[in-house]
């Protein structure tokens, strides 16, 4: 469940005023080629990602001298790179951005952090992105509405068709892109029998779109493909290879609702334990049972601490089983914590069996084998999933390294129902 922001572990946490600098040119020079990459000549655009890439190393080495030489020729080759670009456009753009969100960088960067919740593992208590494919004979309510819902909710409706206009055309990649690290955005990226790029656009992850709300013809895709699609990254492109499709094709169509977006505590850990039974953010940063999307050296997961360490937790068995569509029933067992039943709030609701909640599985993980009791070592805290059976956690991988923790999440700040608040 990768969140929607990502910040980079090998930066410090109180970062000097260069690298601050360097890293506000960073996102400048990203907003840079997403405005203006259809302007750009390739060759170009190449260039100015590869010093891109320089300056990111350089700034992750901590080199000073380097990053400040990088950061001219960035700016130089940015501003050579579009055909009449005013020779100051970059800067002043990049001053406007600085001055725009240096408040709220600085908020994010040592306090709070914004995440969103990609997949269904915290539910009830927290919701993911959900997708839900509508025929074309189902009407999608009046703008007014959609405004409504779309504010209260979070929910979007949806429809790609190519356009009655276009010729022929053949579906060669799906991209994602984030536009303000907040509304993600699918390219349907297609060619024409001139080779000529033709660019469909929807307001709709990839990993929902290509899951529940792809209506139309299917296009080849390889595993890795396939795994990247659906990895819930922030940024992805994949080759693909379809079948010619004729104007007027519907693709997709349907309504998606946002998963909840929340606030984490970035600076608790440094002055206080983790606490038993909260709701926290962490890095899948070397944690050999996870493996990253290709490409992606670590992602964010949410789940809740139900272990601390020097802790023995263990999953007896109970008569009770849950049902889940397409598998078969899986035990449920009642989770004890040093030989005594879970007593902490969090743990309890799931426990009940009410309210949506469905009680902590029995799995046969790498970590947690049937009912057999575990013993966290030092600096290791066990992480696992509300929705217990449709959750990958420490039951299968393993438990959190203290150096992965980033904060307990405090606030579900958007959508406004049903979760709207503290987080329990």
């Amino acid at each position: 469940m990768p969140p929607e922001l990502a910040p980079d572990p090998r930066l410090p946490l109180f970062k000097p005023g260069w690298m601050k600098k360097a890293i506000h040119l960073s996102d400048g020079v990203k907003k840079f080629l997403q405005y203006n990459a259809d302007l750009m000549h390739p060759e170009k655009q190449d260039w100015v990602r590869q010093l891109q890439k320089q300056h990111q190393t350089a700034l992750r080495r901590r080199n000073e001298e380097a990053t400040a030489g990088l950061e001219r020729e960035l700016i130089i080759a940015c501003e050579g790179s579009v055909p009449g670009y005013r020779s100051s456009a970059i800067k002043e753009n990049i001053e406007v951005i600085v001055v725009a969100i240096v408040v709220a960088l600085g908020i994010r960067a040592y306090f709070l952090q914004p995440f969103k919740i990609p997949t269904a593992s915290m539910q009830p208590t927290l919701n993911g992105i959900t997708a839900r494919a509508l025929p074309e004979s189902d009407s999608f309510p009046n703008p007014l509405l959609r405004g409504l819902e779309y504010l209260a909710r979070g929910r979007n409706y949806v429809e790609m068709r190519l356009p009655a206009d276009w010729g022929p055309v053949r579906l060669v990649a799906i991209r994602q892109r984030s536009t303000l690290h907040f509304f993600t955005v699918t390219d349907l990226i297609f060619e024409d029998p001139l080779h000529q790029e033709r660019t469909l656009t929807g307001y709709v992850p990839t990993r929902q779109m290509w899951e529940s709300l792809w209506v139309g013809p299917k296009p080849t895709v390889s595993g890795d493909g396939e795994r990247t699609l659906l990895s819930g990254v922030e940024t992805l492109e994949v080759r693909v290879k379809g079948h010619e499709l004729a104007p007027g094709t519907l693709l997709v169509r349907g309504l998606i609702d946002t998963g909840d977006q929340v606030l984490v505590n970035k600076m608790a850990y440094h002055f206080r334990t983790p606490t038993r039974g909260e709701v926290f953010v962490f890095s899948t940063a070397d944690i050999k049972g996870i493996q990253p999307p290709p490409g992606i050296d670590s992602q964010h997961y949410i789940k809740r601490l139900t272990a601390l360490p020097g802790d023995r937790l263990s999953l007896s068995a109970t008569e009770s089983v849950v049902s889940i569509p397409g598998r078969a029933p899986q035990p449920v067992g009642a989770l004890q914590i040093n030989g005594a039943p879970a007593a902490e709030v969090g743990m309890r609701k799931v426990m009940s069996r009410e309210n949506g909640y469905r009680g902590y599985t029995i799995v046969n993980g790498d970590y947690v084998h049937g009912e057999q009791a575990v013993q966290l070592g030092e600096k290791s805290y066990m992480a696992m999933g509300d929705n217990s059976p449709e959750s990958s956690d420490s039951r299968y991988w393993g438990p959190v390294p203290e150096q992965n923790l980033v904060g307990p999440a405090l606030f579900v700040y958007w959508p406004f129902l049903p979760h709207f608040g503290l987080i329990r």
